[in-house]
């Protein structure tokens, strides 16, 4: 992906990061996260003297200095005191998850599944450079990344970060079915593309967040599993979809459980078969995830 390099920062994005760069004023943030937490209640609010006391600050000028500087942007003042922003939340979690840390150690895991280009049961969950994969040993494809934060990595075993990751990436698609960006909540843009790949084409759902640029590119066919007669169906014949990882889903699609027919690129317009037992599903697929079903 290429970086507008163009782009204008605005000043006050800047002066807001500088903002944060000091252990006080990190403490104040945690001190009033710490007060939500305590009272269970969010935006609770604490007064001058209150803050003062959780953080240490030799003097009241000092601490009111470091205060001033995320006030409006990660601190608001009102009447009874101060309290978290939005931005101030998110500051805080960031924090407390580690998610600015570098990852866990973690081994080279088989998991099951066949790879959708080669169609090898021969898949492997590793972490590359601060990225979660799913690879196939024998062709090399790469057919899942995504960043892995610490906070997702602490506290689980190597089998419990793979679990994690399945119900991770079908949560994100029922974020992206309402347009809704998983990483900042904004507006996306909808896209239907073909990956090449060992000389075999997969039609993908190319997903462009319009706010923060984050892209993300599933399966065409992800599409049919949130539809409701899929679910059901699927429930029928023991097969709970919305538990299967994306890299076992796609052995649905090298066997003959899934099929998908392309009837036009532009607009993109496919019909999809599901088989199980002896009776059969069709849907129709338009854009990158309008589902109808037909019989």
């Amino acid at each position: 992906m290429r970086v507008d390099h163009s782009t204008q920062i605005d000043q006050d994005v800047v002066e807001a990061i500088s903002s944060l760069g000091h252990a006080h004023r990190l403490q104040i943030l945690l001190a009033l996260d710490t007060a939500e937490r305590e009272h269970q209640k969010p935006r609770q609010t604490m007064s001058f003297s209150e803050l003062y006391k959780e953080v240490d600050i030799d003097s009241t000028s000092q601490f009111s200095y470091h205060l001033n500087q995320l006030i409006d942007q990660f601190i608001t003042e009102t009447s009874d005191g101060y309290r978290l922003t939005y931005s101030g939340n998110k500051i805080t979690r960031v924090i407390l998850s580690g998610l600015y840390e570098s990852v866990v150690p973690f081994d080279d895991t088989e998991v099951p599944g066949s790879c959708i280009f080669c169609d090898e049961p021969a898949l492997v969950a590793t972490v590359e450079t601060e990225l979660f994969r799913i690879r196939c040993t024998s062709c090399d494809a790469i057919l899942v990344t995504d960043f892995i934060p610490k906070s997702q990595s602490r506290g689980r075993t190597a089998e419990e970060i793979i679990d994690s990751y399945g119900y991770r990436i079908w949560s994100m698609f029922l974020q992206l079915r309402g347009r809704v960006c998983p990483e900042c909540f904004g507006l996306i843009d909808k896209d239907v593309d073909v990956y090449e790949q060992n000389g075999k084409s997969l039609y993908i759902s190319v997903n462009r967040c319009r706010e923060c640029n984050y892209i993300i590119t599933l399966p065409i066919e992800m599409a049919v599993a949130f539809h409701p007669s899929v679910i059901y169906w699927c429930w029928r014949y023991d097969l709970p979809l919305l538990d299967t990882p994306l890299w076992e889903f796609f052995e649905y699609l090298t066997s003959d459980v899934i099929a998908t027919e392309v009837l036009d690129e532009d607009p993109f317009v496919a019909n999809v078969e599901i088989t199980l037992g002896d009776q059969t599903l069709n849907l129709k697929i338009e854009g990158s995830d309008s589902v109808t079903l037909i019989s």
